[in-house]
């Protein structure tokens, strides 16, 4: 397991309804991504922080987690500013505005998808996905995606720290070799896994018949109704003051 499957396994909230956190925390994220940057974008930002406090989330691991996209959103945040042209390089009107609210809606809209992630298990996430009706194969597939992609990680975590221990990062020439014959590795072995995975589900039986055992999650009408009210007073109050 990775740092984000085992802080979600062990958050708190990890037993509770997947409906109510889908309501809460992708409400918030829908509402970053519409409402006006000011000042609804600080005031989700700071709910988000309190749901995050009250779930036990990894501060450091949340952190990195929303910083490593919205880095490479910053890097291509340039034909917002500037233009290039045969007379120079020219600045855009308003620009830097433009940038800033594109990286500020990254950053809050990152920040609860990845506190959705935190506090919700993959496996939850596939039996609630069922339990609304989403086609049977096409959680199947979900799930076996997942599970390679966790392989996968492995086997190059796996064969990094060979590599290291071969002394393959001991200069910058042989680090660069190194990554490289990892990358053409990883590349050929994920196609024959993923053949694998293809003719395995081909030999398998009805996958619509396939049950798993789970945890009963009831819905907790109570919290519907406050996350509804929540997102009701975000949304009252980014309008308002506008």
């Amino acid at each position: 397991m990775n740092a984000l499957e085992i802080a979600a396994a062990n958050s708190p909230w990890a037993r509770v309804n997947v409906g109510e956190k889908v309501l809460l925390i992708l409400g918030l994220l829908v509402l970053a991504i519409s409402l006006p940057p000011l000042p609804a974008l600080p005031i989700i930002a700071a709910v988000l922080i309190l749901l995050a406090v009250s779930a036990k989330v990894p501060p450091r691991l949340y952190a990195a987690l929303i910083l490593a996209p919205a880095t490479f959103i910053l890097l291509g945040l340039g034909p917002l500013v500037f233009s290039v042209s045969t007379s120079g390089l020219r600045w855009i009107d308003g620009g830097l505005v433009d940038a800033a609210t594109v990286l500020a809606r990254t950053v809050v809209g990152m920040s609860a998808t990845m506190l959705f992630a935190l506090t919700t298990p993959m496996s939850e996430q596939l039996v609630w996905f069922r339990s609304v009706g989403v086609p049977a194969p096409l959680v199947h597939i979900t799930m076996l995606t997942y599970r390679m992609t966790g392989t996968l990680i492995t086997t190059a975590r796996t064969m990094w720290e060979a590599q290291a221990a071969r002394l393959g990062h001991s200069s910058r020439r042989r680090w660069i070799h190194s990554v490289a014959g990892q990358a053409a590795s990883l590349f050929v072995l994920s196609f024959s896994r993923a053949r694998a995975l293809q003719e395995g589900m081909e030999l398998r039986a009805d996958i619509s018949e396939i049950s798993t055992l789970h945890a009963s999650r009831p819905v907790r009408w109570p919290v519907i109704i406050g996350s509804v009210a929540l997102l009701a007073a975000v949304t009252a109050l980014g309008i308002i003051f506008w």
